[in-house]
């Protein structure tokens, strides 16, 4: 099979995990930002480490954070110790919408597969990203 195919197909098959699309929508960076708020410390919960987690720069992960502080999903506030730090907190609504993570979808997906086939997905997606990390 040619790569480019294989690589097309892996491709819209990251993008159907994400059913709801539009200006509205929780896109992909966004849902990553609403993960890695869920599971960081509290010193963790920052613009830099939101741009350390996502490998962006702190612009990008900024506008993540603001459009989830635009809907609602989480706060954004100065520390108390150090004001030039912003600590970010996930609402009520935001650990809500946790529930609904389309991730869940690829989750159940995989889990439909046997065990044999979920081994070798993962070793061949750990290759996968370790080439493109490599490769910057």
């Amino acid at each position: 099979m040619d790569a480019s195919v294989v690589a097309r197909l892996l491709e819209q098959t990251a993008r159907a995990i994400y059913e709801s699309r539009g200006p509205r929508a929780i896109h992909a960076g966004q849902w990553a930002v609403l993960r890695y708020l869920a599971r960081a410390s509290k010193q963790e919960r920052t613009i830099g480490g939101v741009a350390t987690y996502l490998g962006v720069t702190h612009a990008p992960a900024s506008r993540a954070v603001a459009s989830l502080a635009r809907k609602n999903y989480v706060t954004v506030k100065a520390d108390t110790e150090d004001r030039r730090v912003r600590r970010i907190e996930l609402t009520p609504a935001g650990r809500a919408l946790l529930a609904h993570d389309p991730v869940h979808r690829l989750t159940a997906a995989i889990e439909g597969m046997s065990d044999s086939k979920q081994k070798d997905l993962a070793a061949t997606l750990e290759v996968l990203h370790s080439c493109l990390v490599k490769a910057g």
